[in-house]
């Protein structure tokens, strides 16, 4: 099981825009980026051109639909892990006690909420990321058949019982 929960539940996270680079960087963590390493400008056709370490990349703004909403998570330090967990452990016992036969727990993995988004921009290295790009279509295709496959199951279940 996942559960995504705030460090301070009573203040908004703060916004960002995450960039996706066609790159591998081994570092987790905040960064102390200057103007000077990574300053993305817009080109005359509209899109973002930046470079890093010396290599041009081209960048396309996806935003997300209406309703939906991006996060930016980290996984909490184990010891904060697992003091959710025993808690998670202590309501789940109670309801053992109502339900013997549920005799294996689900292991609870704690993220906590960093930030949140409604765009985020994908590059590419000297072309703009294009429709098979496995986050563009995530948001352009995929969110809009998971909305077509819930409607039509809700359909579905209102009419369940007139069958």
């Amino acid at each position: 099981m996942l559960s995504i929960q705030r460090q301070k539940p009573k203040e908004t996270p703060r916004e960002c825009t995450p960039n996706l680079l066609p790159c591998r960087i081994h570092h987790d963590g905040p960064v102390n980026a200057t103007r000077r390493y990574w300053d993305p400008q817009h080109d005359k056709d509209g899109n973002l051109e930046a470079y890093f370490r010396g290599r041009k990349l081209k960048g396309r703004e996806v935003k997300l639909p209406e309703g939906y909403k991006g996060v930016v998570v980290r996984e909490e330090a184990k010891e904060d892990n697992t003091q959710r967990k025993n808690v998670k452990r202590m309501s789940r016992q109670q309801l053992q006690d109502e339900d013997a036969d549920e005799d294996d727990e689900e292991e609870v993995k704690v993220l906590e909420e960093v930030a949140g988004f409604k765009d985020f921009i994908v590059w590419g290295h000297e072309a703009v990321a294009d429709g098979d790009d496995a986050y563009i279509k995530g948001v352009e295709e995929w969110i809009k058949f998971a909305e077509a496959v819930g409607a039509h199951l809700s359909c579905w279940q209102k009419n369940a019982d007139v069958w």
